[in-house]
């Protein structure tokens, strides 16, 4: 059992292997299937509290992560301080979870799906599934992002285009404080200072330009891709509402027949 807990000798994780696909493949299933039928998600009794289960699933995460960390004295400042992005987004997704701060969300959805979607296409995983870390890193990228887009289709917290460049603007203002942060402590938090080894394996070209060009690269197209699901909701809404618009106006007409 303590095996399960270490990074040591467990089955290597392949990138774009047959477990890659799979949890990929499943992610993007749930995903439509949230957005789908949201409409019968709503009209579950219990929709509100799921939030909360949401919430104690990715607390508990991360806090199995950590104690096993420090029990078998593996915890190191210098990369498992929660400063990665994922985890800066995890713990203020929780705080908005427990909380429904409606207002943190329309920035943090954006981190939602920032953080996650190149971790899913590129994960930086040494282990398969018999090792916690895979866990660890499925919960806090995968499962986060279904969470967010449940909020976002079931809880209905809304989503307008301003937020994106609100979102861009406070995400930047993270990656500079944690540029000073590596500084002073030479740390490589958010793969500022160096990418991982098999993204410059992959893509030999990547190292011709510093790491932030490419993850802002990709920030914006993850934000692009989040505000997908965000516009046709809005788009739905407005035409639900011109729809009723016009009922009144005709029910309006027959009563003055």
């Amino acid at each position: 059992m303590k095996d399960f807990f270490t990074d040591v000798g467990g089955t290597p994780f392949i990138l774009f292997g047959p477990l890659h696909m799979f949890i990929s493949i499943v992610t993007i299933i749930i995903a439509i299937l949230i957005f789908i039928y949201r409409d019968k998600l709503k009209t579950f009794k219990f929709k509100e509290n799921i939030r909360y289960i949401l919430a104690a699933v990715l607390f508990t995460n991360m806090s199995v992560f950590y104690a096993s960390l420090i029990l078998l004295k593996e915890y190191d400042w210098r990369v498992d301080l929660p400063l990665h992005f994922c985890f800066i987004t995890g713990y203020l997704f929780m705080y908005i979870l427990i909380t429904g701060n409606k207002k943190l969300y329309s920035v943090i959805y954006f981190f939602t799906f920032v953080g996650p979607i190149p971790a899913m296409i590129w994960p930086d995983l040494a282990f398969n599934y018999d090792r916690i870390i895979f866990w660890q890193f499925v919960i806090s990228h995968h499962f986060m992002l279904l969470s967010s887009l449940y909020v976002l289709t079931v809880l209905e917290y809304k989503i307008c285009k301003k937020d994106i460049v609100k979102a861009y603007m406070i995400g930047n203002v993270i990656v500079v404080i944690m540029a000073i942060f590596n500084n002073l402590f030479k740390t490589n938090y958010i793969m500022m200072g160096e990418l991982p080894a098999q993204i410059y394996k992959i893509y030999p070209f990547a190292k011709y330009m510093p790491p932030i060009f490419w993850l802002e690269l990709v920030a914006l197209c993850a934000i692009a891709i989040a505000y997908v699901p965000a516009y046709l909701i809005n788009k739905s809404g407005n035409i639900e509402e011109k729809v009723n618009e016009i009922l009144l106006d005709d029910n309006d007409l027959k009563y003055i027949r």
